[in-house]
């Protein structure tokens, strides 16, 4: 199969612009993408030895996703999160010698960008391309989009479907003096969409994590993995997260430089996923309020969530990463998901 863009436009118009539907493919792989939320709505895979499988959750159409924002709490699937992933604590933080205050959503708490965020506005198609690889690239800027956020911040998100790799490219532009801790938040089985991350084997390249609060915000000490006795022992750099899959919801400090986390089906088809960022937020469980693809009830192991970004917070924390961003500045945050299976 050559490889392949496909737009379709809904027919409907969204802040300023059609939402679309847009197709990529290749002999190998496709995946379907809702400029609504930039959001990764399927990942099929068939490739030699395996059968073909959807590996990421979602929901069939875009109205879906949107009605998603009206109910709490809400899964956030397949979206770009941003432009902070994660929590601040009550939301506020340093900004130019004072203070930002964002409108909670989230108890007192900011979570995921606020009530209108990266994930539930409808974002512009800048451009696309079949050669080398498909690709398409998504674009906003916070104070078009009327998003609550210090400064004014552009944001361009590309999907390119290589032979054997999906990479997710998320680029931060600051048009002001600004600050970003952008991520993806697709919930990944191996298995397939339809199956559970119980039959899958998952590991990080981590020895120390982000301890939370029991607000599950962070309190800023990093700690060893293998310092806390409710956690098992890392094993050559690979620590297991099947181990913890009851009610996982930590962020684990990269310490490899490629190949940071893996995840096995039961059968043995692989997913491998590298990162530019220092951090890789997993999440297991939550709770959904619609019926996902092929009307499937998903339960709170249908998949797991791999986010690469800074710490969470970061902000209110010194010993944290610095996401702030001067005006003419930009910085990249880079995801790829390999599925060759020869390696």
């Amino acid at each position: 199969m050559r490889p392949l863009v496909r737009i379709k436009d809904n027919g409907e118009q969204l802040d300023g612009h059609p939402v679309l539907e847009i197709l990529l493919a290749n002999a190998h792989a496709a995946i379907t993408l809702f400029s609504f939320g930039a959001t990764l709505q399927k990942f099929e895979i068939e490739v030699p030895k395996f059968i073909k499988r959807d590996i990421v959750l979602g929901y069939t159409d875009w109205e879906t996703y949107q009605r998603t924002f009206e109910k709490r709490p809400n899964a956030y699937f397949g979206a770009i999160i941003g432009p902070i992933a994660g929590r601040i604590a009550l939301a506020k933080i340093p900004f130019k010698n004072d203070f930002f205050q964002f409108e909670a959503n989230e108890g007192p708490h900011l979570l995921h960008g606020g009530k209108r965020s990266f994930s539930n506005v409808n974002w512009k198609l800048l451009s696309f391309k079949e050669n080398p690889f498909p690709q398409v690239t998504f674009l906003l800027e916070t104070k078009a989009c009327n998003i609550e956020h210090p400064g004014h911040l552009r944001c361009e998100v590309s999907y390119t479907l290589k032979d054997f790799a999906l990479e997710i490219k998320i680029k931060s532009i600051a048009l002001e003096d600004t600050l970003a801790n952008p991520t993806q938040h697709s919930y990944f089985n191996p298995n397939g969409h339809q199956g559970s991350v119980l039959d899958t084997e998952a590991w990080i390249a981590s020895d120390l994590y982000v301890e939370l609060d029991n607000e599950k915000l962070p309190t800023g000490r990093i700690l060893p993995l293998n310092g806390d006795t409710s956690l098992p022992l890392s094993s050559n750099l690979e620590y297991p997260l099947h181990s913890l899959f009851e009610g996982l919801d930590l962020s684990f400090i990269l310490n490899a430089k490629q190949l940071q986390a893996q995840l096995i089906a039961a059968d043995g088809f692989k997913l491998r996923f590298d990162t530019n960022q220092p951090v890789m937020q997993v999440y297991v469980g939550g709770a959904v309020a619609f019926k996902g693809k092929e009307g499937l009830e998903y339960h709170k192991y249908a998949g797991i969530c791999l986010e690469q970004q800074a710490e969470a917070d970061a902000p209110n924390h010194e010993n944290f990463s610095d996401i702030y961003l001067k005006k003419g500045l930009n910085k990249t945050n880079l995801m790829t998901i390999h599925f060759d299976q020869n390696t």
